[in-house]
């Protein structure tokens, strides 16, 4: 009896940890695919399906210094960047897989890059971009959602261009 015991005690002592590990590995793939159906939805230039991915009171900043708070904010914004024709006529060339960074078991932090060519800004320029963007999620009520999201262009200092 004291064996079944002391063998029980031991499974239930290692039990944490690999469910620890199941849910993080869990946790890790469906971060992921919420990043990946960000990336669809801007490919698609579909703001509309990025509605659910976003908290209410988000926070998004983009490579030129644009904040916004507020998911229906940033779901308008976007539907707007989307359908400029400047934005539209431009496309995702190259893109690494997320990189993803446990804070705790229900925050974490995303890298996602991208290289883009051919936006046009509104002074008739075309640039190509290489994007990084940083996504702070949270896990709430089971799922995960973007709570913050920064972008930033590389650029190349002024003497090297």
């Amino acid at each position: 009896m004291i064996h079944r015991v002391i063998i029980l005690a031991v499974t239930l002592a290692a039990c944490p940890a690999s469910l620890f590990a199941q849910t993080r590995a869990a946790d890790s793939v469906a971060i992921v695919k919420l990043v990946q159906q960000h990336v669809e939805a801007m490919r698609a230039l579909r703001a509309d399906q990025q509605r659910a991915i976003y908290a209410h009171d988000a926070v998004w900043i983009n490579a030129f210094g644009r904040r916004i708070i507020g998911r229906d904010s940033i779901v308008a914004f976007l539907g707007r960047l989307y359908s400029d024709p400047g934005y539209s006529g431009s496309r995702i060339v190259r893109e690494k897989s997320p990189e993803v960074f446990f804070i705790r078991r229900d925050v974490a932090t995303v890298h996602e890059f991208h290289e883009r060519e051919g936006q046009r800004l509104a002074d008739g320029s075309v640039i190509a971009r290489r994007t990084h963007t940083t996504f702070v999620v949270s896990k709430e009520s089971g799922r995960w959602f973007i709570r913050y999201q920064h972008i930033a262009d590389e650029r190349q200092p002024a003497g090297q261009r």
